[in-house]
């Protein structure tokens, strides 16, 4: 009897060890003057997020990254900021935020007819694109997918446990007038089991920076 208990709470502690190893950790910033110009954002605009799937061993051998957006880092990259502004919009709906989310298409439209493309954004001034935006601030934020060994049944699944495989995002918030990065933070995620995806893990990570994001009320 002593012996399956024993055994028991060793499954327990090796579950636990793997669900906290799975969860996101983060690093977060918070500029001083935050609090000063905290009342005067009323409408914020969520940038398309600058994406790349890398291969730990391309960077380690000095690969360089292509110039232009890949297919699907151009679909992750509107996806992201889809579903950031997704999940902000539910945080706003709840009452834990009492501002406005611009709508991402709008956001995009705009973009696009000035003539800046996504792979531009991340090299931007971010207080013009706020300006151009007609908003008091703009989010923007990065992820970094990295896939050492795809998996051949499946490309879509992440492998797992395999030199520091996942996802790892740094989000950003600009001020309008200053330009100043106000906000920023910085999550991390590794596949849990075989079958998580990319798209998984980085929703997981944009859900987090949605319910964290400075503004929250309660």
């Amino acid at each position: 009897m002593k012996t399956i208990q024993i055994n028991k709470s060793l499954i327990a502690v090796a579950l636990l060890t793997v669900i906290l190893s799975a969860c996101a950790s983060s690093n977060d910033f918070l500029s001083e003057n935050f609090a000063r110009v905290r009342n005067t954002h009323q409408r914020i605009a969520i940038l398309p997020f600058d994406v790349q799937f890398e291969n730990p061993l391309n960077v380690q051998n000095g690969a360089k990254r292509p110039q232009f957006f890949s297919k699907q880092e151009r679909e992750a990259s509107l996806d992201a900021q889809k579903e950031l502004f997704a999940y902000a919009a539910r945080q706003v709906q709840k009452g834990r935020y009492e501002i406005a989310f611009q709508d991402f298409t709008k956001t995009n439209k705009v973009l696009s007819e000035n003539g800046i493309k996504l792979e531009d954004i991340a090299r931007q001034n971010k207080a013009d694109l706020a300006k151009l935006l007609g908003v008091d601030a703009v989010i923007f934020g990065d992820l970094a997918i990295r896939i050492t060994q795809m998996n051949m049944r499946s490309p879509q699944m992440m492998p797992f446990n395999r030199n520091n495989d996942g996802v790892e995002t740094n989000v950003k918030l600009f001020d309008a007038v200053s330009g100043e990065m106000l906000w920023s933070t910085n999550l991390t995620q590794r596949p849990s089991n075989p079958m998580d995806t990319p798209h998984h893990l980085s929703s997981q990570l944009i859900e987090q920076v949605a319910k964290h994001l400075p503004y929250r009320t309660k």
